[in-house]
């Protein structure tokens, strides 16, 4: 990858979670500008670089990802007839309301509810392309200066939740969101605030471990081991402090798990398998005892009350009950890419107050919106990051080890996991920094990688 793909990515990922996690159309526009630069570059780098085109092409799977937003831009955007338009799955109650508005019904149209709506959804899927890419072709110490980029724009958005603590809920560190106290950074939801915190909080694991890599080779190292250790426990301190602050239920509960694997699967390549848990264990605990203690044990329990819990489950259950309703109602098509804040409301049942812009279960959402096609871009999904899986879980149990690229390649895989877990209950996927962070784990995890004998594999 040149270095001007390099600059261009990591400004990408700085600029995306600055205004409200990305999700502003103002935000979308700059977002989407700097993914066309980061994508012109590898284009130009494929045509000019065989082994890059090969290296993709090998994997249809990823190649059938790759091309995903077009082809539901063929699938959605694609003119249809008026009556055919409205003999699709779903549509008849359209047009019926249509006829009772006096609306002309006599235009052809794409096969999406609201064709712009979708042709917006997928414009904004350029940046989740640039960010796979990123993550699928850099070098390794290429990765390091963008996971860098990741951590630091993390520490920038726990020191503003902080101001933001400060200054009670009328702080002009809000930047005028309303969240009744809860801190929330540049996002406008606690939820995909602790989200992206714990996908950095694994980034900087990986992060940690190059460190002790480096100091392995370089003997005039500065700092000795115990020291290396202070500080990154100390970063991740910090992380953690911003993850529990925000009272974020999903953040904590998906999300810091994985950091603990992370840091266990690092401490076993270091230690070895019989002493590496005697310290992994222990530093997860302390750092975890600390943080609470930092941030306060009421404060962290304040959300997770009985009547709480069982509000906020039922509310969502029920959401996600008539969603997938409407999905089957829209099947097999779907009702259109980005468009279930418009054809969701007919399903909505007096029991849930308010308008529903997302389903909070991001699975039944894509359901709802691209039926079968969703349905087969995540069979390809599962099918590679399953044989990724199992080929990383072989390698360490043969070799008792994980060389370089694979631990790379395995620590973004439990990043990714905070993702898609937590993805289950919101919808962070929806949330283009958030989502960003999610594709360039998925492109590190997905990334060819290179056998003791020099060979390459892309399984």
């Amino acid at each position: 990858m040149s270095p001007v793909a390099l600059f261009a990515g990591a400004l990408l990922l700085t600029c995306a979670p600055v205004m409200r996690g990305g999700n502003r159309y103002a935000a979308l526009i700059v977002l989407e500008l700097l993914a066309l630069v980061v994508l012109v570059l590898f284009a130009f780098k494929s045509a000019t670089t065989p082994a890059v085109t090969a290296a993709i092409a090998r994997r249809r799977p990823f190649l059938l990802l790759l091309a995903s937003p077009l082809l539901l831009a063929l699938v959605f955007l694609t003119p249809l007839p008026p009556e055919l338009w409205a003999r699709l799955p779903g549509h008849a109650e359209i047009v019926r309301a249509m006829q009772d508005a006096g609306v002309d019904n006599a235009t052809w149209r794409g096969a999406s509810v609201s064709p712009s709506a979708t042709a917006a959804s997928l414009l904004a899927s350029l940046p989740l392309l640039a960010c796979l890419l990123l993550g699928f072709l850099a070098s390794i110490d290429q990765l390091r200066v963008l996971m860098r980029v990741v951590v630091c724009v993390a520490f920038a958005q726990v020191v503003l939740a902080l101001l933001q603590v400060a200054g009670g809920e009328t702080s002009p560190f809000y930047f005028g969101v309303l969240t009744f106290g809860a801190p929330v950074g540049t996002f406008a939801n606690r939820n995909h605030f602790a989200n992206y915190l714990a996908m950095a909080l694994v980034a900087l694991v990986w992060l940690a471990y190059e460190s002790w890599r480096d100091s392995r080779q370089k003997e005039d190292s500065t700092f000795t081991g115990r020291q290396r250790t202070v500080v990154w426990a100390c970063c991740g301190l910090f992380l953690i402090v911003g993850i529990l602050v925000s009272r974020s239920r999903g953040g904590a509960l998906f999300g810091l798990p994985f950091a603990v694997l992370a840091l266990m699967a690092i401490s076993l390549r270091i230690r070895g398998w019989s002493r590496g848990w005697r310290i992994a264990v222990p530093l997860s605990l302390a750092v975890f005892v600390l943080s609470i203690a930092l941030v306060g044990y009421e404060l962290v329990l304040s959300r997770l009350t009985t009547e709480q819990l069982a509000s906020s489950a039922d509310f969502r259950g029920r959401l996600a009950e008539t969603t997938f309703e409407g999905a089957m109602a829209f099947f097999p098509l779907g009702s259109g890419w980005g468009t279930f804040d418009l054809a969701y409301p007919r399903f909505q049942p007096a029991s849930l107050p308010g308008f529903a812009n997302q389903a909070h279960m991001d699975y039944v959402q894509m359901l709802f919106e691209g039926g079968i096609f969703f349905v087969v871009f995540a069979i390809a999904f599962v099918a590679l990051a399953a044989k990724r899986a199992y080929l990383l879980a072989r390698r360490a149990w043969l070799d008792r080890t994980l060389n370089r690229e694979c631990m790379a390649a395995a620590l973004a895989g439990l990043g990714l996991m905070a993702l898609l877990l937590h993805s289950t209950v919101e919808f962070n996927m929806r949330i283009p920094a958030n989502a960003m962070l999610g594709a360039l784990l998925c492109g590190v995890f997905l990334r060819p990688l290179h056998t003791s004998t020099g060979s390459t594999t892309s399984a």
